[in-house]
């Protein structure tokens, strides 16, 4: 008795579905091979040989033509250069004869038509063209009507032997072409047998295997979702053994459900609250910019928390004090700063712990006590360090739990470790766009502020000029003087471009002992004012001052369509700048598309000067 197919293992009916569509696959591939058997064998041996007969015979046939015009012409010219087509033709005539027999001898009607045309051709050849051939010049030649005579019965014969050959042709073409559509009509039933076939299995396979572990995958969907019921197993074995097991785990979960809700109930309220904490700890600590992180947490303490207003407090090493977080956003809601040991953030940031402010005054109160504040304040650790303070305030005094400080508490652990990260993140990155020696902005800041600006000033064709300068005879003075006097005296010319420059500029030490200034909003005529005075300024500086004989030369350039890159516009007003050292140092070098313009101390002095920061107003 066989099995039902529920009874199978899932090994069992894969192997039997592939072993049947196996078996139809080799039937189909053995019928096949040998349909093409039969045809390689047989048929296209049999249609090439007569393919060949007919290209033979009509190389017999153009072989005779020939002759018999060779001998025609010869004939009539007594030209024995007309032989040479006679004899040609019978050479080729020699071979195709030899090639017939060989395509044509096996079938007896070609064998008889091509006996006929043979001895039509031997008769026109014995009886005049042998005798035509041999004529000699004076001599009685054959008739040619006799000739003529022969040669036409030549050609009965030869046509009726290519009629049956083209005959045979064609039928063996056709027989090629039937063999060829038997071979597509055996290839498509056998495709359509295995489709049938595979379309059965497939829905064999479906019933017994795919049905039973889609509902397999439902019941576990279910009790993903909690419906914890057991359901009958289906399908093979292995399914059916499966099903059984996911009985048996459902029953224990249901059990330990029932005694897991108690204990539920206790735990969701703390797991909402873990999960705003992490919430939030991810919130700001996602980014390191400062203004960022801190409004993060000011969000996220307050929704947590339910506070009415929460504060960040900053460490300021230098003054020690607690600046306020929000003094940059508005002045409304700013506070003072807060010094330490004063007000609920100042004694925790003093302290190192967590400080309360009651609706009357100061609170204090151990653990496990409920008191009425309006303020708690944490303060932000990091390491052993405190870098801040968090204060939370209430709009009005409202009862203060140990759990609630205590989600305060791992709050401010965070948006410490936060705090702190995007503070050394803001002074590292300032101290990469800056000069060390000079305080100034360094090279890396130049080729973002200008490509910045140039893209700026060609979408909205706004001015823009750059102002390079070099300090002249500098290897000379450092070689005199030392490093440390050297390095002195580029400070002090720092000193004088911060406060020549307007808010708008920016200036930048370039390397070395050449610097430069970035003017935005500012045309080439006054870029030369502002260059010009920045000379006079460093002149009179290192005259009056301690350290003498210090100058500069400057190069100016224009943002234009000369210098519409950051790149040109820095070179052309680096070679202004080397245009100024060879006119004689300490000066100012224009530079154009066409032309440098040396610009004087008189004609800047009898035209107005751009606006300056207070420091250069005081100078």
């Amino acid at each position: 008795m066989r099995p039902r197919p529920q009874d199978r293992s899932l090994a069992q009916q894969l192997s039997r579905a592939f072993i049947l569509l196996g078996a139809l696959v080799a039937a189909a591939g053995l019928l096949t091979a040998l349909a093409y058997g039969v045809t390689w064998v047989w048929l296209t041996p049999e249609l090439e040989r007569s393919r060949l007969a007919v290209t033979a015979e009509g190389a017999a046939y153009a072989a005779m033509i020939d002759e018999e015009n060779g001998l025609r012409g010869y004939m009539m010219t007594r030209d024995a250069r007309f032989l040479e087509a006679y004899t040609s033709g019978a050479s080729r005539l020699a071979r195709a004869n030899d090639v017939l027999p060989a395509y044509v001898g096996s079938v007896p009607e070609l064998a008889a038509s091509m006996l006929g045309t043979r001895l039509a051709e031997e008769n026109w050849r014995a009886r005049w063209a042998a005798a035509a051939a041999d004529t000699r010049p004076g001599s009685i030649a054959p008739a040619m009507p006799e000739g003529k005579a022969l040669f036409d019965a030549y050609r009965t014969e030869e046509r009726e032997f290519a009629e049956s050959l083209n005959r045979r042709n064609e039928v063996l073409s056709r027989q090629d072409q039937q063999a060829v559509a038997a071979r597509v009509v055996l290839e498509l039933a056998v495709f359509i047998a295995i489709l049938f076939l595979a379309i059965r299995q497939h829905r064999a396979l479906r019933d017994s295997i795919v049905t039973p572990v889609a509902a397999l995958l439902g019941h576990i969907g279910s009790v993903r979702d909690g419906t914890l019921e057991a359901v009958a197993p289906a399908g093979p074995r292995e399914l059916r053994q499966l099903g059984e097991g996911l009985n048996d785990m459902v029953g224990a979960l249901a059990a330990a459900r029932t005694i897991g809700e108690s204990r539920d109930q206790a735990l969701r309220a703390h797991s909402i609250q873990l999960r705003q904490i992490l919430d939030a700890s991810r919130e700001f600590s996602e980014s390191l910019n400062l203004a960022y992180v801190v409004g993060a947490v000011r969000q996220s303490t307050a929704a947590v928390g339910g506070y009415e207003r929460v504060l960040v407090w900053l460490m300021d090493d230098e003054q020690k004090r607690l600046v306020n977080s929000e003094a940059g956003e508005s002045a409304a809601q700013s506070e003072a700063p807060v010094e330490m040991g004063h007000g609920v953030a100042g004694r925790a940031a003093k302290s190192g712990r967590i400080a309360f402010e009651g609706a009357g005054g100061q609170v204090r109160f151990g653990d496990g006590n409920v008191g009425l504040v309006m303020a708690i304040a944490v303060p932000l650790i990091v390491g052993a360090r405190v870098v801040g303070a968090l204060e939370a305030r209430h709009a009005e005094a409202t009862v203060a739990t140990v759990k609630e400080v205590e989600v305060l508490e791992m709050l401010a652990t965070h948006a410490a470790t936060a705090v702190e990260s995007a503070r050394l993140h803001e002074v590292v990155e300032e101290r990469s766009q800056q000069d060390a020696l000079t305080r100034l902005f360094n090279r890396r800041r130049l080729e973002e502020d200008l490509d910045a600006e140039c893209k700026r000033c060609a979408r909205y064709r706004r001015p823009l000029a750059f102002v390079m300068m070099d300090v002249d005879h500098f290897k000379a003075f450092n070689d005199s003087h030392g490093h440390p006097q050297a390095d002195t005296a580029l400070q002090e010319v720092a000193e004088v471009i911060a406060g020549c420059v307007r808010t708008t500029d920016t200036a930048y030490r370039y390397g070395g002992e050449e610097f430069c200034v970035l003017l935005r909003e500012t045309t080439a005529d006054d870029a030369m004012h502002f260059a010009e005075r920045l000379r006079a300024r460093i002149e009179k500086r290192f005259t009056s001052g301690g350290t003498r004989g210090i100058t500069a030369s400057f190069g100016v350039a224009e943002f234009s369509a000369a210098t519409p890159m950051p790149r040109s516009l820095v070179e052309a007003a680096d070679a202004a700048m080397y245009e100024s050292k060879r006119a004689g140092r300490n000066c100012v070098v224009l530079s154009s598309a066409s032309q440098f313009a040396v610009a004087t101390t008189n004609e800047v002095a009898a035209t107005s000067e751009l606006p300056t920061t207070a420091n250069a107003k005081a100078e």
